[in-house]
């Protein structure tokens, strides 16, 4: 079990204080594969987790999840700001407007109309090229 907060464990727990959001075991272990072992891993998350530096959470898919929000402590030296709303605590950063409705009972449908430049459908005033040659556009009636 680790005694205290060492380099892997900042080097954890920065990777999730940066990214944001809610990381399982699997997510964090994948993100650092080939650089700390699964229960290396497993047991910095419980130390920061402990520590007050991540907060814990539950999901019926992935189990336990950490994250990085505004109840946590900062690890001395670091200046991050969390990004990920704690529990509970109402999420000012995804709140969207709700979209314009038109008033379809009571009003006619007229399309929109369409954009061309000034005598583009002119075909008999406006010229064209048939084999090089400059000709005037003549109807099939």
């Amino acid at each position: 079990m680790a005694k205290g907060i060492t380099h892997s464990c900042a080097n954890i727990w920065r990777a999730i204080a940066r990214a944001g959001g809610w990381h399982s075991l699997q997510r964090v272990a994948s993100d650092w594969d080939g650089i700390y072992a699964e229960s290396e891993i497993r047991e910095n998350l419980e130390t920061l987790q402990r520590g007050g530096f991540l907060e814990l959470g539950q999901s019926r898919r992935h189990g336990a999840m950490y994250a990085y929000t505004t109840k946590c402590h900062q690890l001395p030296g670091e200046t991050l700001l969390p990004v990920t709303a704690s529990d509970g605590e109402p999420d000012a950063v995804t709140t969207v407007a709700a979209p314009a409705r038109n008033d379809v009972m009571n009003t006619v449908y007229t399309p929109p109309q369409p954009i061309y430049r000034a005598g583009a459908l002119d075909y008999q005033a406006c010229p064209s090229l048939h084999m090089g040659k400059r000709r005037a556009f003549r109807s099939e009636a």
